[in-house]
């Protein structure tokens, strides 16, 4: 048992070597191929304790959230068989139906913004402005699918030792938050803009929020959910469905994977 022990810290110590080499800037690229040569697999929940422990050891939270999406990138072919698969009303199923509605609704905000920009002014785009505010109502519905994860599933996965992957998830929702909130004040009060600033500067902000929402869904897609597959019980995703029932859900969450959960009786 001491055997296996020893060999699973060796193990663990070469990883967070080779991501302290990412974060020194070495080429992931070359990284990836020494991975291959040496390891050949890893887990997200290796990756993400390796992360944890990194973090104690005065890594700062700051970039090892900055580079998540490069350990990913090393890491990706190994991770394949760490897919997450989950049936129609499981909490996660739920949530990334909901990540994969949220990227929709960007490239739309994009799209439509850039639609504005070619009428030429506030009223030859009239059109394009009210879809813009209806794209915008979707991205304040969304604060229920962020409240669910933060209130609910985050604490879940912290009974379980999980710390810090939650808490780096919950900075990139506040980061979320405040792009949206810029987005928000903006569409609100567009008659104080200039059109050419206001689609220009909203223009900017879309792509920001889309980009940073894409970053974010693939680390927990990625590390975040097939991790909490690994660690929470079928018992603590029954009662995690529940309180996401009582949460409640975003206007645009698909129906098809709201499937009812059992309740016990």
């Amino acid at each position: 048992m001491s055997e296996v022990f020893g060999l699973r810290k060796e193990r663990k110590e070469m990883l967070k070597e080779l991501i302290r080499k990412i974060h020194k800037g070495e080429d992931p690229e070359k990284l990836k191929t020494r991975f291959k040569d040496i390891f050949g697999s890893v887990t997200t929940t290796e990756i993400a304790e390796i992360e944890q422990e990194l973090i104690q050891e005065g890594m700062p939270r700051e970039e090892v959230m900055r580079l998540c999406e490069i350990h990913l990138k090393v890491f990706e072919e190994a991770l394949e068989k760490d897919k997450v698969d989950s049936q129609a009303g499981h909490p996660v199923t739920i949530l990334m139906s909901e990540h994969k509605k949220l990227i929709e609704f960007s490239e739309r905000l994009k799209k439509a913004v850039e639609e504005l920009k070619l009428a030429g002014d506030f009223e030859e785009g009239e059109d394009k402005l009210q879809e813009i505010i209806d794209i915008v109502d979707h991205f304040k519905e969304a604060e229920k699918h962020y409240l669910r994860e933060e209130n609910v599933l985050f604490p879940y996965l912290e009974k379980h030792g999980i710390t810090e992957p939650p808490a780096i998830m919950w900075m990139d929702h506040d980061k979320i938050r405040s792009i949206k909130k810029e987005i928000f004040n903006m569409v609100e009060s567009f008659q104080g803009f200039s059109f050419e600033n206001f689609v220009n500067t909203l223009l900017y902000k879309a792509v920001e929020l889309g980009d940073t929402m894409s970053s974010h869904f693939y680390k927990e897609n990625n590390i975040l959910f097939p991790m909490g597959l690994h660690v929470i019980t079928e018992e603590e995703w029954r009662d995690i469905r529940i309180q996401f029932d009582e949460i409640g859900y975003c206007c645009f969450t698909p129906p098809e994977v709201l499937t009812p959960v059992e309740r016990k009786k």
